[in-house]
């Protein structure tokens, strides 16, 4: 049997046993395999990651961190997870966290907001419906991206839905258009207007804290932005940005031109929601974080030690300055 064939083989049996709950007696019998044989495979398995296993025992991370930070800007949970060395490994890190926590506080006929981003697609492959509750969910913000994804849109939408068995809703617009014309004919149609409607009835609402990116010559990133933009938002010194509206370092939003141009949940929304859940990573993602924070976004704040440790030499640093 070549490498192919091993691998396909040790998948199989790692489902017979992981996910169908198959004794390796039983998985020996159905493979015309040895006992030994299966026992082997399953901790290749182990051995080559082609499965993981994680231990909840508690959702976060420097527990009394996070509770010195959750009672220092009054919030309803704050939730540290580790700080590896791969990046792509905090989204994983976070999406399993942030499952346990969404099973924690979602009940049947809730509905669940989800913005864009890697950690969106983790929690979807995280979550462990046990209870088989019944949750909708529904897209927070317009595409910023026309490549079919996991991250965001349809595919991220639909990916969640079939873990929450609730009914999605997707808000099938770009994140900004070109003109505030354009914007109220859109959020008007009845395709939209239906959407927008169940931002008043969100239980639940995740999604990422981001730093702005600002350089003009950036244009891959910056696809949704023109140059005036860019250069309007850099003049009044944005600091965050969360579903396509900025903020400034004092957590106020941005009274530009380019709000008119946004479809995402309304900011005012966001801070009704009983459970706005905001992500941030990075020891560099301090100054958006402050400013979300202070902008009253969020109850719930998850984020990594780099951006914690981060966080408790600012409040350190604020209360000797007192």
């Amino acid at each position: 049997m070549n490498s192919e064939g091993r691998k396909e083989l040790a998948i199989k049996v790692a489902k017979m046993y992981y996910i169908n709950g198959e004794s390796q007696e039983k998985i020996a019998e159905l493979t015309g395999m040895s006992r030994s044989n299966i026992s082997r495979i399953l901790k290749k398995c182990l051995d080559e990651g082609i499965v993981e296993i994680t231990v909840h025992d508690t959702i976060s991370v420097r527990m009394k961190l996070a509770h010195s930070i959750q009672t220092a800007f009054g919030l309803k949970e704050v939730i540290i997870v580790h700080s590896p060395p791969a990046p792509d490994r905090i989204y994983r890190n976070v999406g399993q966290s942030l499952s346990v926590y969404l099973m924690k506080i979602l009940k049947d006929g809730m509905t669940l907001g989800v913005g864009r981003g890697r950690a969106s697609y983790y929690i979807g492959r995280n979550l462990n419906n046990k209870q088989h509750i019944l949750v909708d969910v529904v897209q927070l913000q317009g595409a910023t991206s026309s490549t079919a994804s996991l991250d965001e849109g349809a595919g991220m939408i639909y990916y969640l839905t079939s873990k929450l068995n609730g009914k999605g809703y997707v808000l099938n617009a770009p994140l900004m258009v070109k003109s505030k014309h354009t914007q109220q004919e859109l959020m008007n149609s009845d395709l939209i207007a239906g959407i927008l409607k169940k931002y008043h009835e969100l239980d639940v609402a995740v999604f990422e804290i981001e730093k702005p990116n600002l350089y003009v010559n950036n244009r891959s990133a910056q696809d949704l932005l023109s140059k005036a933009d860019i250069l309007q938002l850099g003049e009044i010194g944005v600091s965050a940005c969360v579903c396509g509206h900025y903020f400034t370092e004092k957590g106020k939003t941005c009274n530009v031109g380019i709000h008119d141009r946004v479809l995402a949940i309304p900011p005012e929304l966001l801070k009704k929601v009983p459970y706005s859940i905001g992500i941030s990573i990075g020891k560099f993602a301090l100054s958006a974080t402050l400013s979300i924070l202070k902008a009253g976004l969020v109850n719930v704040l998850i984020i990594d030690e780099n951006l914690a440790t981060q966080i408790d030499i600012h409040l350190q640093s604020a209360g000797n300055s007192d």
